[in-house]
């Protein structure tokens, strides 16, 4: 087979991202992994579904220090808004 020309990535676009965490997870991981979801487009979707209402602060202000360094904070503030910690 020929592959040449074949491509094997696709510019980002809208997405979404379910994160499931109990109080044992990383809020930092966390928060970059909703965030890398966020950034693909004003309408993308990123859930978090947590137990510990402790994770859920954390993970919020993750995100807010995260966000401050993102090249693209602009579209992922907008995905963002209409996102939910659960």
């Amino acid at each position: 087979n020929d592959f040449r020309g074949a491509a094997i990535d696709m510019p980002a676009g809208p997405s979404e991202v379910l994160v499931i965490a109990d109080e044992t997870a990383d809020a930092d991981f966390i928060a970059a992994d909703l965030l890398s979801q966020a950034e693909h487009g004003p309408d993308s979707q990123v859930v978090l579904v947590t137990p510990s209402p402790v994770i859920a602060d954390q993970v919020t202000d993750a995100v807010q220090r995260q966000l401050k360094e993102l090249s693209r904070a602009d579209i992922a503030e907008k995905a963002l808004a209409s996102s939910l910690i659960i």
